[in-house]
This record gives C-alpha cells, structure tokens and sequence, in this order.
C-alpha cells in the first residue's frame, strides 16, 4: 500500500460516513480531538490522518476500522 491509496481509502471512507452532515467536519473533529479545519483536510484529500490521529478515527469509526484492516489483510497476502 501507498501513501496515496492510504489517502484515497481514509477520504472515501469519511466522505461516505460524514459527507451527508452539514457540519461534518466539526463534529468529527470533536468526536476525535481534532481540528475542523484538519478533519476538513481529510475529507478534502488534501492531507491524511498520521498514527494517533487515525487509531482515534478508527475507534469512532467502524467503517474505517475495517477499511484500514482489510488494506493490512491485503498487504499481508501480497507478500506472501
């Protein structure tokens, strides 16, 4: 996996779940102790979360947990 596959999936993922919300991008940041204007970056594309930053996404995200280990699962069998 690639930093920008990384990317696509975390924004796909935040789009899917919180895009619909008028005020998705302060919410979310409340949710993870984050910033609107970074969780707006995240699902703008323009930057992805970095480690604390994305295992607080995956606890308040069900989706991305999967997403993010279902890319790990991919990765493993690659190499193989």
């Amino acid at each position: 996996m690639d930093a920008s596959t990384y990317a696509e999936t975390v924004t796909g993922v935040l789009k899917r779940k919180y895009g619909p919300l008028k005020c998705a991008a302060k919410l979310l940041a409340r949710a993870v102790g984050s910033t609107p204007r970074t969780v707006q970056n995240w699902l703008d594309g323009t930057n992805a979360p970095r480690g604390a930053e994305l295992i607080r996404l995956m606890q308040e995200c069900d989706e991305l947990r999967d997403e993010i280990f279902r890319l790990v699962e991919e990765g493993k069998c690659q190499k193989e």
